[in-house]
C-alpha cells in the first residue's frame, strides 16, 4: 500500500514540475476510468470527455498552485464530478448508462448458460427497484460495483466515513434483494463487476 502512495506522490510531483510526460501518464492511467465514472452522472458522453479534458487543461495551468497530493484517484474523482455538476447548474442526477446496462446483460446471459436461472424479467425487475433507491444509494451502488472502488475511495468522494459508505452499500443491497426475494449471488450476477463483495 505504501508503494501506491509513494508511486502517487511521486506522480503528482513530476505533475506540479510541469513534466509533459508525466500528464500524458496520467492521462493513459486515469482516462477510462473517469469516463466510467463521469458516465454515473450523466448520458451526455460528449459533456463527459470534455470534463475530462477540462479537468487535465487545468491541472496543467494551475499545475504549479496545486497541493501535494497521494491520492490522484479520488482527487480526479471528486474534480471531475464537480466539473459535470457545474454546466449543469443543478442537482447532479444519476443515471443508468446504456453501456453499464449493455454489459451486465451480457454478462448476465453467460451466467444463464452456465445455468443461473435468470431470465429478462428478473433483470428488469432488478432495474425497477434501482430505480427507486435514492440518489445517493444509487451512486454508491454504481461507485462500488460499476467503477470498482474500494469503500474508502467511496468515503472520500461522497465526504463521509468508509464505515458510511460500508453500510450504505450494504443496506441498498440489502432493500433490493428484499423487495425482489434475491439471493445475494443472484444480486451480484446483476453487477458482477468486483468480486469478493
Amino acid at each position: 500500500m505504501q508503494k501506491e502512495v509513494n508511486s502517487d506522490y511521486l506522480l503528482w510531483k513530476r505533475i506540479k514540475a510541469g513534466e509533459t510526460l508525466a500528464f500524458h501518464e496520467l492521462y493513459m492511467q486515469f482516462a477510462d476510468i473517469l469516463f466510467s465514472f463521469g458516465s454515473i452522472y450523466t448520458k451526455d458522453q460528449e459533456l463527459v470527455k470534455d470534463c475530462i479534458h477540462d479537468l487535465f487543461f487545468d491541472l496543467y495551468k494551475y499545475r504549479k498552485n496545486l497541493s501535494d497530493n497521494d491520492h490522484i484517484r479520488n482527487y480526479l474523482f471528486k474534480s471531475l464530478k464537480r466539473k459535470i455538476q457545474s454546466p449543469q447548474s443543478g442537482k447532479l442526477k444519476l443515471v443508468f448508462t446504456n453501456t453499464f446496462q449493455e454489459e451486465n446483460d451480457h454478462k448476465i446471459s453467460l451466467a444463464e448458460t452456465e445455468g443461473s436461472e435468470y431470465q429478462e424479467e428478473n433483470i428488469e425487475n432488478i432495474r425497477i427497484a434501482m430505480g427507486k433507491l435514492s440518489d445517493r444509494q444509487q451512486e454508491v451502488l454504481n461507485l462500488r460495483f460499476q467503477v470498482g472502488l474500494s469503500y474508502t475511495e467511496i468515503a472520500k468522494i461522497l465526504d463521509i466515513s468508509v464505515e458510511s459508505a460500508r453500510t450504505l452499500v450494504y443496506r441498498s443491497v440489502k432493500t433490493i434483494r428484499e423487495e425482489l426475494k434475491l439471493s445475494n449471488n443472484a444480486l451480484i450476477l446483476f453487477y458482477l463487476q468486483t468480486p469478493g463483495f
